[in-house]
C-alpha cells in the first residue's frame, strides 16, 4: 500500500525500514481490546520510529461564506497565510507537498 509514497528506498536499510513488519504490530495492538479507549489518533509506524501524531490546530479563519463562488479568493488568502502541511516525516513542510500553481 505504501510502495509508491516518496523517495524509492535506495539501499536494503532503507528498504527494511518500510518494512510492513514494523507497521503490522501497532495495527495488531488496535485491532486487539487492549487499545478499547484509543480513538481518533494517528499513528507513525516504520523501522525509525513508532510516533503518534499530535492532532489537527485551526490555522487562518474567515467568516462563513454562503456562497461558494466567492470561496476562491478567500481560500487562496487563508492558504497563503497557512503554515504548511506536515510531511510523511511529520515535521512542517517535508514531501510530500502541494504543488505552487
Amino acid at each position: 500500500m505504501t510502495e509508491n509514497l516518496g523517495p524509492a528506498p535506495e539501499t536494503e536499510a532503507e528498504r527494511e525500514h518500510r518494512s510492513p513488519k514494523w507497521i503490522a504490530p501497532i495495527v495488531t495492538w488496535l485491532a486487539s481490546a487492549e487499545s478499547a479507549g484509543i480513538t481518533g489518533r494517528v499513528f507513525e509506524a516504520s523501522g525509525d520510529v513508532l510516533a503518534i501524531a499530535e492532532g489537527w490546530h485551526r490555522g487562518p479563519t474567515s467568516k462563513p461564506v454562503e456562497d461558494p463562488t466567492k470561496l476562491g479568493p478567500i481560500v487562496e488568502e487563508m492558504m497563503a497565510k497557512a503554515r504548511l502541511n506536515a510531511g510523511m516525516d511529520g515535521r512542517d513542510g517535508t514531501w510530500p507537498q502541494p504543488q505552487k500553481k
